[in-house]
């Protein structure tokens, strides 16, 4: 093979590639972590790059996939990529000044590429910039909005109201707002009972966040003077809105919430609902391990009272 991908895979890059009629969709790439399934198919661009392994530096051919803010790389065009570049976490592409090599870099790693000639090479570097550039940044997600979401924020909830009982009757619409720990829902609690969830909304079903007054209920109980420190949480069934203390506060959640859905690791129903199976196994499994040990202890405990009964009865003997 040297280092000239292989002739009979070689194929030309392009814009938005699809699958070809009558070849079988690429298989997704498997995140070894989380399980993940990541589709790869309908590609910005792809095609054969050399790629700089990271523990001996060989330079190893490897057909690369850039869909989206991901670089995939697989041995083969047809089979599922066997490792992937999160471009929402690079900082910096450029040509390396040695031969048609480039490297895509992020706090942590680099990595070195190889193209086959310098217009192969700019036309990869700009396609990567473009990618990078096209999105709000995950380290911005990261070090930004994550702790805001996952630590919450007092907000007041406004009701479908119709015929203004709630505000008639002064009803505590005062809720914490967050996101849950597995980051899978938005959760709402009253102040002072975090222990308890007042109800929720799955992640997987939210389809936009937007600012302002945009729904039934902020029209039918939203004070205009105060629009811009509204948004609303829209999920297919549902909608949460909320009521921010100033406009900054909801600026930060709308796009603190829309960098979640992008970045969040957000799981399909079916998904969540094993997630949820495997937890409450969990749970149990760990109830029952704590109950066990809790009866061995008290056997040992019984078993060492009646070793003692025993001894100060032999002793009475005596």
């Amino acid at each position: 093979m040297g280092n000239d991908p292989p002739r009979h895979h070689a194929r030309s890059s392009s814009s938005a590639l699809s699958v070809p009629n009558g070849e079988s969709p690429r298989p997704p790439f498997v995140d070894p972590v989380t399980g993940f399934e990541m589709d790869c198919n309908c590609s910005e661009k792809e095609g054969w790059l050399q790629k700089q392994s990271e523990w001996m530096k060989e330079w190893r051919v490897r057909f690369m996939i850039l869909k989206g803010g991901s670089l995939f790389f697989c041995k083969d065009t047809t089979v599922s990529p066997h490792g992937v570049i999160d471009l929402t976490e690079c900082t910096d592409v450029r040509e390396l000044g040695s031969g048609f090599d480039f490297s895509v870099a992020g706090p942590k790693e680099k990595y070195c590429l190889r193209a086959q000639n310098k217009r192969e090479m700019n036309e990869w570097i700009s396609a990567i910039k473009k990618a990078m550039s096209s999105m709000l940044s995950k380290q911005v997600y990261l070090t930004t909005y994550k702790d805001m979401l996952f630590q919450g924020q007092m907000f007041e909830k406004h009701h479908h109201d119709p015929v203004g009982r709630f505000n008639f009757s002064q009803k505590d619409s005062s809720r914490l707002v967050k996101v849950s720990r597995d980051g899978q829902r938005i959760t709402w609690h009253k102040a002072g009972r975090l222990d308890v969830i007042c109800d929720s909304i799955d992640l997987n079903s939210v389809v936009a966040i937007n600012p302002g007054f945009t729904t039934l209920v902020f029209k039918q109980t939203g004070s205009k003077s105060k629009e811009t420190n509204c948004f609303s949480i829209i999920s297919k069934e549902r909608s949460l809105d909320l009521e921010a203390s100033n406009q900054d506060i909801a600026r930060q959640w709308v796009e603190g919430l829309r960098a979640l859905l992008k970045y969040g690791e957000i799981m399909t129903p079916s998904e969540l609902r094993k997630a949820d199976e495997f937890a409450q196994r969990r749970e149990l499994e760990e109830e029952a391990r704590k109950n066990k040990a809790l009866k061995k202890h008290e056997n040992d405990r019984a078993k060492l009272r009646a070793a003692r009964e025993r001894a100060h009865r032999q002793m009475q003997a005596k």
